[in-house]
């Protein structure tokens, strides 16, 4: 029950992170719409930076909160850990929606805000997974 209940907080805090995740990333397109796939990946890589910022307050304060160090020699190992996890996450977010977007444009003559959100949704999937894995396996044992 308790595990359950973690993973109801993860999934719950993961709903906000992709608010904001969509919201920034969407924002910039917005603001300065482009083809570039290396433009693409700079507004993925600022939003998923927004949104592991969001997920690390809420994930260590409320998620985690058993878990999580604020002082000590273990705090610092966490923190560490948590970092190296973000990167993580932001190079599979990033390879995928890099990857993704211009095939679903060029297979599927799709728009390309339709296809950068679709390969956005996909990539934010697969990061999320891989990061509740690492945050409940390494950052937060």
């Amino acid at each position: 029950m308790k595990r359950l209940l973690q993973l109801l907080k993860f999934v719950f805090v993961g709903f906000g992170n992709a608010i904001i995740d969509l919201g920034v990333f969407n924002g910039l397109y917005f603001i300065a719409p482009t083809h570039d796939v290396k433009r693409l990946v700079l507004y993925n890589t600022l939003a998923v930076g927004s949104a592991i910022l969001n997920s690390y307050i809420w994930n260590s304060r409320w998620t985690f909160r058993q878990q999580h160090r604020s002082r000590g020699p273990g705090a610092m190992r966490q923190r560490l850990l948590f970092l190296t996890q973000s990167f993580i996450n932001i190079v599979v977010n990033d390879l995928i929606l890099g990857f993704i977007a211009p095939l679903i444009v060029e297979t599927h003559a799709v728009d390309h805000f339709i296809a950068n959100n679709l390969a956005k949704l996909l990539a934010m999937f697969l990061a999320s997974l891989t990061s509740f894995l690492m945050m409940k396996l390494v950052v937060f044992v």
